[in-house]
Protein backbone atom coordinates (compact mmCIF):
# COMPACT_ATOMS: atom_id res chain seq x y z
CA UNK A 1 0.00 0.00 0.00
CA UNK A 2 1.19 3.50 -0.80
CA UNK A 3 -0.14 6.16 1.54
CA UNK A 4 -0.40 9.54 -0.15
CA UNK A 5 -1.25 12.87 1.36
CA UNK A 6 -4.98 13.51 1.06
CA UNK A 7 -6.70 16.67 -0.06
CA UNK A 8 -9.56 18.15 1.93
CA UNK A 9 -12.12 18.34 -0.86
CA UNK A 10 -12.61 14.64 -1.51
CA UNK A 11 -15.26 12.16 -0.48
CA UNK A 12 -15.55 11.52 3.23
CA UNK A 13 -13.18 8.97 4.69
CA UNK A 14 -12.08 8.98 8.29
CA UNK A 15 -8.35 8.83 8.97
CA UNK A 16 -8.03 8.35 12.71
CA UNK A 17 -4.73 8.72 14.55
CA UNK A 18 -4.61 6.89 17.90
CA UNK A 19 -1.75 8.04 20.14
CA UNK A 20 -1.00 6.33 23.44
CA UNK A 21 2.27 5.04 24.90
CA UNK A 22 0.53 1.78 25.84
CA UNK A 23 0.55 -0.64 22.91
CA UNK A 24 -2.29 -2.70 24.36
CA UNK A 25 -4.52 0.38 24.52
CA UNK A 26 -3.91 1.44 20.91
CA UNK A 27 -4.37 -2.13 19.67
CA UNK A 28 -7.57 -2.56 21.67
CA UNK A 29 -9.04 0.74 20.53
CA UNK A 30 -8.11 0.03 16.91
CA UNK A 31 -9.84 -3.34 17.01
CA UNK A 32 -12.97 -1.83 18.51
CA UNK A 33 -13.12 1.14 16.14
CA UNK A 34 -12.41 -0.74 12.92
CA UNK A 35 -15.08 -0.36 10.23
CA UNK A 36 -15.63 0.47 6.58
CA UNK A 37 -14.75 4.00 5.52
CA UNK A 38 -12.23 4.44 8.32
CA UNK A 39 -8.46 4.02 8.39
CA UNK A 40 -6.82 3.86 11.80
CA UNK A 41 -3.15 4.67 12.36
CA UNK A 42 -1.76 3.73 15.76
CA UNK A 43 1.28 5.45 17.31
CA UNK A 44 3.04 4.82 20.58
CA UNK A 45 5.28 7.87 20.74
CA UNK A 46 4.85 11.55 20.00
CA UNK A 47 7.43 11.65 17.23
CA UNK A 48 5.64 9.10 15.05
CA UNK A 49 2.35 10.85 15.81
CA UNK A 50 3.79 14.12 14.54
CA UNK A 51 4.88 12.47 11.30
CA UNK A 52 1.41 11.05 10.73
CA UNK A 53 -0.11 14.48 11.23
CA UNK A 54 2.36 15.98 8.76
CA UNK A 55 1.87 13.22 6.20
CA UNK A 56 -1.82 12.45 6.35
CA UNK A 57 -3.61 15.45 7.84
CA UNK A 58 -5.93 13.06 9.75
CA UNK A 59 -9.61 13.73 10.21
CA UNK A 60 -9.30 12.78 13.90
CA UNK A 61 -6.65 12.56 16.56
CA UNK A 62 -7.34 10.52 19.69
CA UNK A 63 -4.58 11.15 22.21
CA UNK A 64 -3.70 10.37 25.77
CA UNK A 65 -2.31 13.17 27.94
CA UNK A 66 0.59 11.36 29.61
CA UNK A 67 2.82 9.88 26.91
CA UNK A 68 6.19 9.21 28.52
CA UNK A 69 5.92 9.92 32.22
CA UNK A 70 3.22 9.93 34.91
CA UNK A 71 4.27 13.49 35.71
CA UNK A 72 4.13 15.07 32.26
CA UNK A 73 1.21 16.07 30.07
CA UNK A 74 2.89 15.91 26.65
CA UNK A 75 -0.50 15.33 25.06
CA UNK A 76 -1.25 19.02 25.51
CA UNK A 77 1.73 19.95 23.36
CA UNK A 78 0.69 17.37 20.80
CA UNK A 79 -2.79 18.92 20.57
CA UNK A 80 -1.22 22.26 19.73
CA UNK A 81 1.09 20.63 17.17
CA UNK A 82 -1.81 18.85 15.49
CA UNK A 83 -3.97 21.98 15.30
CA UNK A 84 -1.09 24.04 13.92
CA UNK A 85 -0.48 21.53 11.14
CA UNK A 86 -4.05 20.45 10.48
CA UNK A 87 -6.51 23.07 11.79
CA UNK A 88 -9.72 21.20 10.97
CA UNK A 89 -8.63 17.90 12.55
CA UNK A 90 -10.99 16.90 15.37
CA UNK A 91 -9.06 16.09 18.54
CA UNK A 92 -10.35 13.79 21.25
CA UNK A 93 -8.52 13.48 24.58
CA UNK A 94 -8.50 10.19 26.49
CA UNK A 95 -6.91 10.00 29.93
CA UNK A 96 -7.20 8.42 33.33
CA UNK A 97 -6.42 11.73 35.00
CA UNK A 98 -9.00 14.39 34.18
CA UNK A 99 -8.97 17.43 36.49
CA UNK A 100 -11.10 20.36 35.35
CA UNK A 101 -8.04 22.51 34.70
CA UNK A 102 -6.63 19.88 32.34
CA UNK A 103 -9.89 19.64 30.40
CA UNK A 104 -10.03 23.41 30.09
CA UNK A 105 -6.44 23.61 28.85
CA UNK A 106 -7.03 20.81 26.34
CA UNK A 107 -10.14 22.60 25.06
CA UNK A 108 -8.31 25.90 24.70
CA UNK A 109 -5.63 24.16 22.64
CA UNK A 110 -8.20 22.65 20.30
CA UNK A 111 -9.66 19.45 21.77
CA UNK A 112 -13.37 18.94 20.99
CA UNK A 113 -14.09 16.00 23.32
CA UNK A 114 -12.73 14.51 26.52
CA UNK A 115 -13.14 10.87 27.61
CA UNK A 116 -11.92 9.59 30.94
CA UNK A 117 -10.50 6.06 31.12
CA UNK A 118 -12.05 3.57 31.31
CA UNK A 119 -14.73 4.50 28.79
CA UNK A 120 -17.12 2.65 26.52
CA UNK A 121 -15.61 2.34 23.06
CA UNK A 122 -19.06 3.01 21.62
CA UNK A 123 -18.85 6.52 23.09
CA UNK A 124 -15.56 7.15 21.29
CA UNK A 125 -16.98 5.69 18.10
CA UNK A 126 -19.91 8.08 18.30
CA UNK A 127 -17.61 11.09 18.86
CA UNK A 128 -15.65 10.21 15.72
CA UNK A 129 -18.79 10.47 13.61
CA UNK A 130 -19.62 14.01 14.75
CA UNK A 131 -18.66 16.69 12.22
CA UNK A 132 -15.92 14.60 10.65
CA UNK A 133 -13.93 16.65 8.12
CA UNK A 134 -13.62 14.92 4.72
CA UNK A 135 -10.41 13.13 3.86
CA UNK A 136 -9.15 11.03 0.97
CA UNK A 137 -9.05 7.32 1.61
CA UNK A 138 -8.95 4.11 -0.35
CA UNK A 139 -10.60 0.70 0.04
CA UNK A 140 -7.12 -0.72 -0.67
CA UNK A 141 -5.75 0.70 2.57
CA UNK A 142 -5.54 -1.67 5.54
CA UNK A 143 -8.13 -0.94 8.18
CA UNK A 144 -5.35 -0.49 10.76
CA UNK A 145 -1.82 0.81 10.15
CA UNK A 146 0.67 0.67 13.00
CA UNK A 147 3.69 2.96 13.21
CA UNK A 148 6.57 0.81 14.51
CA UNK A 149 8.87 2.15 17.20
CA UNK A 150 12.51 2.94 16.46
CA UNK A 151 13.84 -0.06 18.41
CA UNK A 152 11.65 -2.39 16.36
CA UNK A 153 12.85 -0.83 13.12
CA UNK A 154 16.54 -1.23 14.00
CA UNK A 155 16.21 -5.00 14.42
CA UNK A 156 13.56 -5.64 11.78
CA UNK A 157 14.25 -7.74 8.67
CA UNK A 158 12.07 -5.18 6.88
CA UNK A 159 14.98 -2.73 7.10
CA UNK A 160 16.91 -3.56 3.94
CA UNK A 161 19.05 -2.10 1.17
CA UNK A 162 18.45 -1.41 -2.50
CA UNK A 163 21.31 -0.56 -4.84
CA UNK A 164 21.46 1.73 -7.86
CA UNK A 165 24.38 1.56 -10.29
CA UNK A 166 26.64 4.52 -10.98
CA UNK A 167 27.79 4.09 -14.57
CA UNK A 168 30.47 5.25 -16.95
CA UNK A 169 28.42 7.37 -19.34
CA UNK A 170 30.45 6.48 -22.41
CA UNK A 171 29.72 2.76 -22.05
CA UNK A 172 26.92 2.37 -19.49
CA UNK A 173 29.12 -0.03 -17.49
CA UNK A 174 28.69 0.10 -13.68
CA UNK A 175 31.57 1.71 -11.80
CA UNK A 176 29.90 1.76 -8.39
CA UNK A 177 26.63 1.18 -6.55
CA UNK A 178 24.80 3.55 -4.24
CA UNK A 179 23.25 1.83 -1.20
CA UNK A 180 19.74 3.09 -0.47
CA UNK A 181 17.89 2.30 2.76
CA UNK A 182 14.45 0.72 2.45
CA UNK A 183 11.88 -0.14 5.10
CA UNK A 184 9.00 -2.36 4.08
CA UNK A 185 5.99 -1.02 5.94
CA UNK A 186 2.37 -0.05 5.42
CA UNK A 187 3.08 3.12 7.39
CA UNK A 188 4.53 6.46 6.21
CA UNK A 189 7.92 5.15 7.41
CA UNK A 190 8.20 3.31 4.11
CA UNK A 191 9.40 6.65 2.75
CA UNK A 192 13.18 6.83 3.45
CA UNK A 193 13.13 10.57 4.13
CA UNK A 194 10.35 10.13 6.68
CA UNK A 195 12.13 7.15 8.24
CA UNK A 196 15.30 9.14 8.84
CA UNK A 197 13.31 12.15 10.01
CA UNK A 198 11.69 9.92 12.64
CA UNK A 199 15.09 8.64 13.81
CA UNK A 200 16.40 12.20 14.01
CA UNK A 201 13.44 13.32 16.13
CA UNK A 202 13.99 10.35 18.43
CA UNK A 203 17.68 11.29 18.72
CA UNK A 204 18.49 7.86 17.26
CA UNK A 205 19.91 8.90 13.91
CA UNK A 206 23.28 7.38 14.69
CA UNK A 207 21.67 4.02 15.46
CA UNK A 208 19.70 3.99 12.22
CA UNK A 209 22.65 5.14 10.11
CA UNK A 210 24.90 2.44 11.53
CA UNK A 211 22.24 -0.25 11.12
CA UNK A 212 21.89 0.76 7.46
CA UNK A 213 25.64 0.77 6.85
CA UNK A 214 26.02 -2.66 8.46
CA UNK A 215 23.12 -4.12 6.50
CA UNK A 216 24.25 -2.60 3.22
CA UNK A 217 27.78 -3.96 3.58
CA UNK A 218 26.39 -7.45 4.10
CA UNK A 219 23.85 -7.15 1.30
CA UNK A 220 26.27 -5.56 -1.17
CA UNK A 221 29.39 -7.61 -0.41
CA UNK A 222 29.24 -9.39 -3.77
CA UNK A 223 28.87 -6.13 -5.69
CA UNK A 224 31.76 -4.64 -3.73
CA UNK A 225 34.16 -7.24 -5.10
CA UNK A 226 34.15 -5.45 -8.45
CA UNK A 227 33.06 -1.87 -7.71
CA UNK A 228 32.83 0.52 -4.74
CA UNK A 229 29.72 0.92 -2.63
CA UNK A 230 28.47 4.45 -1.92
CA UNK A 231 26.80 5.09 1.46
CA UNK A 232 24.76 8.18 2.35
CA UNK A 233 25.95 9.57 5.68
CA UNK A 234 24.35 12.45 7.59
CA UNK A 235 26.95 15.12 8.49
CA UNK A 236 26.06 14.77 12.18
CA UNK A 237 27.63 11.30 12.16
CA UNK A 238 31.09 12.83 11.93
CA UNK A 239 30.52 14.69 15.18
CA UNK A 240 29.61 11.47 17.00
CA UNK A 241 33.09 10.42 17.98
CA UNK A 242 34.65 7.22 16.64
CA UNK A 243 31.44 5.29 16.22
CA UNK A 244 31.28 5.74 12.44
CA UNK A 245 34.96 4.87 12.04
CA UNK A 246 34.73 1.79 14.24
CA UNK A 247 31.52 0.54 12.59
CA UNK A 248 32.83 0.93 9.05
CA UNK A 249 36.10 -0.86 9.86
CA UNK A 250 34.41 -3.69 11.78
CA UNK A 251 31.53 -4.31 9.38
CA UNK A 252 33.69 -4.08 6.26
CA UNK A 253 36.00 -6.73 7.69
CA UNK A 254 33.04 -8.95 8.62
CA UNK A 255 31.61 -8.64 5.10
CA UNK A 256 35.03 -9.06 3.45
CA UNK A 257 34.69 -5.69 1.70
CA UNK A 258 37.89 -3.77 0.94
CA UNK A 259 37.98 -0.35 2.58
CA UNK A 260 39.02 1.25 -0.71
CA UNK A 261 35.71 0.04 -2.11
CA UNK A 262 33.77 2.16 0.38
CA UNK A 263 32.69 5.71 -0.47
CA UNK A 264 30.93 7.76 2.19
CA UNK A 265 28.57 10.31 0.65
CA UNK A 266 28.21 13.25 3.00
CA UNK A 267 24.61 14.33 2.47
CA UNK A 268 23.16 17.84 2.45
CA UNK A 269 20.73 17.04 5.28
CA UNK A 270 22.69 19.08 7.81
CA UNK A 271 25.79 21.19 8.29
CA UNK A 272 29.19 19.55 8.31
CA UNK A 273 31.05 20.77 11.37
CA UNK A 274 34.44 22.36 10.90
CA UNK A 275 35.54 21.17 14.32
CA UNK A 276 39.08 19.82 14.28
CA UNK A 277 37.99 16.45 15.69
CA UNK A 278 35.44 16.01 12.89
CA UNK A 279 38.05 16.68 10.24
CA UNK A 280 40.47 14.35 12.04
CA UNK A 281 37.94 11.48 11.89
CA UNK A 282 37.52 12.07 8.17
CA UNK A 283 41.29 12.02 7.74
CA UNK A 284 41.56 8.77 9.72
CA UNK A 285 39.02 7.12 7.44
CA UNK A 286 40.84 8.34 4.37
CA UNK A 287 44.10 7.01 5.79
CA UNK A 288 42.71 3.45 5.81
CA UNK A 289 41.42 3.73 2.25
CA UNK A 290 37.84 4.99 2.63
CA UNK A 291 36.90 7.61 0.05
CA UNK A 292 34.41 10.46 0.26
CA UNK A 293 31.81 12.14 -1.89
CA UNK A 294 29.77 15.31 -1.40
CA UNK A 295 26.17 14.47 -2.24
CA UNK A 296 23.58 16.82 -3.76
CA UNK A 297 26.09 19.62 -4.24
CA UNK A 298 24.34 22.98 -4.26
CA UNK A 299 21.17 21.84 -2.48
CA UNK A 300 20.15 22.88 1.06
CA UNK A 301 23.29 23.06 3.23
CA UNK A 302 26.47 23.53 1.25
CA UNK A 303 29.63 21.65 2.12
CA UNK A 304 31.60 23.43 -0.59
CA UNK A 305 33.72 25.36 1.97
CA UNK A 306 35.13 21.96 2.98
CA UNK A 307 36.09 20.81 -0.52
CA UNK A 308 39.70 21.83 -0.04
CA UNK A 309 39.90 20.29 3.46
CA UNK A 310 38.14 16.99 2.76
CA UNK A 311 39.23 16.64 -0.88
CA UNK A 312 36.36 14.29 -1.77
CA UNK A 313 36.96 11.81 -4.56
CA UNK A 314 33.53 12.61 -6.00
CA UNK A 315 31.08 15.48 -6.25
CA UNK A 316 27.51 14.44 -6.98
CA UNK A 317 25.10 16.81 -8.68
CA UNK A 318 21.57 16.41 -7.36
CA UNK A 319 18.80 15.19 -9.64
CA UNK A 320 17.21 18.57 -8.91
CA UNK A 321 19.81 19.99 -11.30
CA UNK A 322 20.62 16.86 -13.30
CA UNK A 323 17.25 15.69 -14.61
CA UNK A 324 16.75 17.27 -18.03
CA UNK A 325 19.43 19.89 -17.34
CA UNK A 326 20.10 20.24 -21.08
CA UNK A 327 16.67 21.84 -21.58
CA UNK A 328 17.27 24.63 -19.07
CA UNK A 329 20.02 27.21 -19.46
CA UNK A 330 20.25 27.99 -15.73
CA UNK A 331 20.70 24.36 -14.72
CA UNK A 332 23.18 23.86 -17.54
CA UNK A 333 25.28 26.71 -16.15
CA UNK A 334 25.11 25.20 -12.65
CA UNK A 335 26.24 21.81 -13.96
CA UNK A 336 29.12 23.42 -15.86
CA UNK A 337 30.21 25.39 -12.78
CA UNK A 338 30.23 22.31 -10.55
CA UNK A 339 32.10 20.37 -13.21
CA UNK A 340 34.75 23.12 -13.23
CA UNK A 341 34.91 23.04 -9.43
CA UNK A 342 35.39 19.27 -9.43
CA UNK A 343 38.22 19.61 -11.93
CA UNK A 344 39.92 22.31 -9.85
CA UNK A 345 40.00 20.08 -6.77
CA UNK A 346 40.75 16.77 -8.47
CA UNK A 347 37.29 15.28 -7.86
CA UNK A 348 35.27 13.21 -10.30
CA UNK A 349 31.75 14.42 -11.08
CA UNK A 350 28.69 12.17 -10.92
CA UNK A 351 25.45 13.48 -12.44
CA UNK A 352 22.35 12.13 -10.71
CA UNK A 353 18.81 12.01 -12.06
CA UNK A 354 19.57 10.94 -15.63
CA UNK A 355 16.25 9.74 -17.00
CA UNK A 356 16.71 10.00 -20.77
CA UNK A 357 19.28 9.26 -23.43
CA UNK A 358 19.26 12.96 -24.29
CA UNK A 359 20.40 13.96 -20.79
CA UNK A 360 23.09 11.26 -20.82
CA UNK A 361 24.38 12.47 -24.20
CA UNK A 362 24.40 16.12 -23.05
CA UNK A 363 26.42 15.12 -19.98
CA UNK A 364 28.98 13.33 -22.16
CA UNK A 365 29.22 16.39 -24.40
CA UNK A 366 30.15 18.48 -21.33
CA UNK A 367 32.87 16.03 -20.36
CA UNK A 368 31.08 14.36 -17.45
CA UNK A 369 32.30 10.79 -17.06
CA UNK A 370 29.84 9.28 -14.60
CA UNK A 371 26.10 9.28 -14.10
CA UNK A 372 23.24 7.68 -12.24
CA UNK A 373 19.51 7.52 -12.84
CA UNK A 374 16.45 5.63 -14.06
CA UNK A 375 17.74 5.72 -17.63
CA UNK A 376 20.30 3.12 -16.59
CA UNK A 377 18.59 1.26 -13.74
CA UNK A 378 16.15 1.69 -10.91
CA UNK A 379 17.20 0.77 -7.37
CA UNK A 380 16.95 -2.97 -6.79
CA UNK A 381 18.33 -5.74 -4.60
CA UNK A 382 21.99 -6.60 -5.09
CA UNK A 383 21.23 -9.89 -6.85
CA UNK A 384 19.71 -7.93 -9.74
CA UNK A 385 23.11 -6.54 -10.64
CA UNK A 386 25.26 -9.47 -9.52
CA UNK A 387 23.85 -11.82 -12.18
CA UNK A 388 26.09 -12.59 -15.16
CA UNK A 389 25.41 -10.14 -17.96
CA UNK A 390 23.46 -7.74 -15.73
Amino acid sequence: MTVTQPSNNSSAHQIVLLLDDDLMITEGLAAGLERSGRTIITCNDIESGELVVEWLNPSHVVTDMKLSSPFKYEGLDFIRFAKNHSPDTRIVVITGDAPDALQLEASERGAVAFLQKPFDIADLDAVLDIMAPPRTGSPAWPAVIRMPLIDEILTSPSLSTAFQPIVRLATGAPVGYEALARFASESPLRDPETLFKYALRKDRLQDLEMACVSGALRAGATLAQSAPLFFNIHPAMFAAGRRLYDTVIREAKAADVSLNHIVLEITEQGTLSGDRKVLDYITQLKDVGVRFAFDDVGVAYSHLPFVDTVRPSFLKISQQFGTGFETDSTRTKIVKNILSLASDFGSELILEGIETAETAAAAVDLGIKYGQGYHFARPAVAATFAKPGA
